[in-house]
């Protein structure tokens, strides 16, 4: 997971719930910003088991492959770009948009995410989210996902699995990917992606925070 899992920050945390309740702030465009959360020491990289390691891919058109597949980079924007949701910090770190043939074993796999589970591109994103209140919540780092041809994915379509949504007991920190087969935007056409967080959720399942937009530019 490259610079995000092995960086040590700076920390500026904001302890417990905002004391305003409810946002509604929306952002038109995310900003790239320096002041992300601490990423424990002891997270290194796991291999997915749906998706080839990306880690060498850096610039357009490098190519990868191994057991799970081939991968070749079409598009990436680096850096960081930090968001806070009540008492959760998210990170997102380096979009990549990747063209990917699986491995015959894994194409029944994606079956259910793609037109052409053989061959198809997806938007892949390497995410920190750390809850800093003193209470568990339920939070999803991304709810809903919009490219700016109109096509919509939900968490539902994430194929990496790696357990980003869900409870966060006080003070936890959640490292991994997630990806999102496009099925209905071409490379070409892509420009911009609209995020929108959950609602943060208290142990009851009721919101205390609204979930936030942010739009993210790929070009």
């Amino acid at each position: 997971m490259k610079h995000l899992l092995m960086a040590v920050f700076s920390v500026i945390l904001l302890a417990g719930c905002s004391t305003d309740g409810n946002s509604n702030e929306s952002h038109a465009e995310a900003k790239d910003s320096t002041v992300p959360f601490e990423i424990p020491e002891k997270t290194t990289y796991t291999n997915n088991p749906q998706a080839s390691d990306d880690r060498e891919l850096q610039q357009a058109g490098d190519h990868v492959e191994d057991e799970n597949g081939q991968l070749t980079l079409k598009a990436i924007k680096e850096g960081q770009t930090v968001e806070e949701i009540g008492p959760m910090q998210l990170v997102i770190e380096d979009i990549k948009v990747m063209n990917y043939s699986p491995s015959p074993d894994l194409i029944d796999y994606f079956h259910a995410f793609s037109h052409n589970e053989a061959n198809f591109d997806y938007i892949k994103f390497t995410v920190a989210i750390k809850n800093t209140s003193d209470q568990p919540v339920n939070f999803a780092p991304i709810d809903l996902l919009e490219t700016n041809t109109g096509e919509k994915k939900d968490f539902d379509d994430d194929f990496y699995l790696e357990n980003l949504y869900g409870d966060y007991e006080p003070g936890e920190v959640k490292v991994g990917n997630m990806g999102f087969v496009l099925n209905e935007t071409s490379v070409d056409e892509l420009e911009s992606i609209t995020i929108t967080t959950s609602d943060v959720m208290d142990e009851k399942q009721e919101p205390t925070h609204d979930g936030k937009e942010m739009t993210l530019k790929i070009k």
